[in-house]
């Protein structure tokens, strides 16, 4: 499901997300609240589903919590470029 979505959320910060688009290699949203992230993919996506972007949130909110760090930028997995 959130595979397909060509989408990724990172934390910036505890409580602030970028979303990236892993099809233009680029940030499309940054220094978000996950409320206002859930809101702009469901008006940009009336086909998708909560369930989906709280997918990848989620996702995000647990590789933070699995590599101990607080931001993005320190994050292993973004530092190898996935």
């Amino acid at each position: 499901m959130a595979d397909d979505l060509n989408l990724r959320v990172y934390r910036r910060a505890p409580d602030r997300y970028m979303l990236w688009s892993t099809r233009v290699s680029d940030a499309l949203l940054d220094d978000l609240t996950r409320e206002e992230l859930v809101e702009w993919y469901l008006h940009k996506r009336p086909d998708g589903t909560r369930a989906e972007i709280e997918a990848l949130v989620d996702a995000a909110d647990e590789r933070t919590a699995a590599d101990g760090t607080e931001t993005y930028e320190e994050s292993p997995d973004w530092l190898a470029g996935n």
